[in-house]
């Protein structure tokens, strides 16, 4: 079946999004609803939606009376917490779903066909929303859901300093090792993998 068309908000979330994490807006730039509804065609709503949804999402950082500006990356100590803490969660439900993951392995799949194709085009957002999408896709088949908001925060937190760039295809094979183990039934290999992908 055939996924529904993004409305001009989740384009304009998703543009912003992919702004942010290419490096495009520098951190603490501040960014004017007015400027950039003007660049991308829009009113100021959906762009004030995107604001919203990406201060919620971490990616950016309300201010009274100084508006929405670029969110600093963390400082190394505190990326290495968020690190800890998404290892944490995506072996936690690895660990408890794996059965159920390999009977819904089609999407995670599907991200990891996606994240192919972004690292052969070298599009830095690109592999990074694919890199998230491919482990939100083995979170939602072991069954953690409910994990989804405070794992997608540390997402965004780790996406503000994305550094697994140097090598593309080094990248994309981090990714196959995790699904090898996943199609061969090898759950501690899979953990394994995980926590070596995930720095």
């Amino acid at each position: 079946m055939a996924s529904s068309p993004l409305t001009i908000r989740e384009q304009v979330t998703n543009r912003i999004r992919d702004d942010v994490v290419a490096g495009n807006f520098p951190p603490d730039q501040p960014l004017r609803e007015a400027e950039l509804a003007k660049r991308l065609g829009v009113s100021r709503g959906p762009v004030r939606d995107a604001f919203l949804t990406l201060s919620q999402e971490g990616l950016l950082a309300y201010q009274a009376n100084r508006g929405v500006r670029v969110r600093r990356p963390p400082d190394p100590e505190h990326r290495a917490f968020v690190v800890s803490l998404r290892r944490q969660i995506e072996c936690y439900v690895v660990g408890g779903g794996f059965a159920a993951l390999r009977g819904g392995l089609g999407p995670v799949e599907a991200a990891l066909a996606d994240l192919e194709d972004a690292c052969a085009g070298r599009d830095v957002a690109r592999i990074a929303r694919c890199d998230v999408a491919f482990h939100e896709a083995i979170l939602v088949a072991c069954g953690g859901s409910d994990l989804l908001p405070a794992w997608k925060w540390l997402c965004s937190q780790m996406m503000l300093t994305y550094s697994r760039l140097d090598d593309y295809h080094d990248v994309y094979e981090e990714h196959l090792r995790i699904a090898r183990a996943i199609r061969a039934g090898r759950k501690q290999s899979c953990i394994s993998a995980l926590k070596a992908n995930l720095q």
